[in-house]
């Protein structure tokens, strides 16, 4: 079915409750196909719904702006939604975040360092560039590091410059030799540097690009949350269904400096079977169980470890599901 004869029944299936629009405020690091799509392509505008997105830079920026109710929600990794659950974070006081619907599985980071480094070895007495140390991408390479005999604060430290681009210019400024970023390879040896690890070599699951709020929102707006859902969910639906192809692609290019190839590839990573959207947007609970251990592997939590339950409420979810052909 056409994005435009979707949108058509979606509009007649509205329920009478959802014809005011509402503004729902989202913080986020990138855009991903299915939030380009309920964008661009209407969903959010069929459940009557607008968003306003703010980008960030830095993971304690977006945490500490949905803990001040100036986002609604965040589209971000499990991991700092479950780090700042627990005062784990900058912010050393626990907050009550709900995870309400899922994303991606899967992780394609990659240990980025300066081309003098050959070997894990190499990186002893050196600093690395994280956007926190205790949250995120930062647990991935600690992890790594970790099998490779190297400890943290005895062998190497981090330090915080924020995102996959604030950290490859701290490297190129001779600041850190070493960071986790989703750089491309062409990007990568333009710059001089080179790959050392892949995330997905040693992380088999994790869950990230989820939807998170705090939960006293969350059930105080039940109703604009569950709509929020359904749109995502149909927007995912249509972006992983192979006859949209074309279409996707077009809404893609635009988000990725209107480069075709650059859109192809994000459209691609969003269908893969290891990295892309997990079916109808349900929440990874693998995923936030692989990054509860890691955690655990890094030092910052302590055996026994909580259920991914304790950061999930999926009632939303399952009652968005329930109502998507209504």
């Amino acid at each position: 079915m056409k994005l435009k004869e979707l949108l058509a029944v979606v509009f007649v299936l509205l329920p009478p409750a959802a014809m005011a629009e509402d503004v729902i405020r989202i913080g986020l690091f990138n855009k991903d196909a299915a939030i380009i799509a309920a964008e661009q392509g209407g969903f959010l505008k069929a459940e009557n719904i607008r968003v306003e997105i703010d980008r960030v830079t830095d993971s304690p920026t977006l945490l500490r702006n949905l803990i001040s109710g100036r986002y609604d929600l965040i589209i971000n990794n499990a991991d700092n939604v479950i780090a700042w659950a627990e005062g784990q974070g900058e912010d050393p006081k626990p907050n009550d975040f709900v995870i309400f619907l899922g994303g991606s599985q899967g992780l394609r980071q990659k240990l980025v360092v300066l081309s003098s480094v050959n070997d894990f070895s190499d990186l002893k007495g050196k600093v690395l560039a994280v956007d926190a140390p205790t949250t995120g991408f930062a647990i991935v390479m600690i992890y790594i590091l970790k099998k490779h005999g190297l400890e943290l604060n005895r062998n190497y430290t981090l330090k915080s410059f924020g995102n996959t681009a604030k950290r490859a210019e701290a490297m190129s400024r001779g600041e850190a030799w070493g960071g986790m970023m989703n750089l491309p390879d062409d990007e990568i040896e333009k710059r001089g540097f080179k790959v050392l690890a892949r995330s997905e070599d040693y992380v088999t699951h994790y869950a990230r690009g989820l939807g998170a709020t705090r939960r006293e929102w969350a059930n105080a707006n039940e109703e604009l949350l569950v709509r929020f859902i359904r749109s995502l969910v149909r927007a995912t639906d249509w972006v992983v269904d192979p006859k949209n192809r074309g279409e996707v692609i077009k809404l893609l290019v635009p988000e990725n400096r209107n480069s075709k190839a650059r859109a192809q590839a994000m459209y691609e990573e969003s269908l893969s079977a290891r990295f892309g959207f997990t079916s109808r947007s349900r929440i990874d609970m693998e995923g936030i169980r692989m990054v509860l251990k890691l955690r655990e592997a890094a030092g910052l939590m302590k055996p026994p470890l909580p259920k991914p339950e304790k950061y999930v409420d999926e009632r939303f979810y399952k009652k968005a599901l329930a109502t998507l052909d209504r």
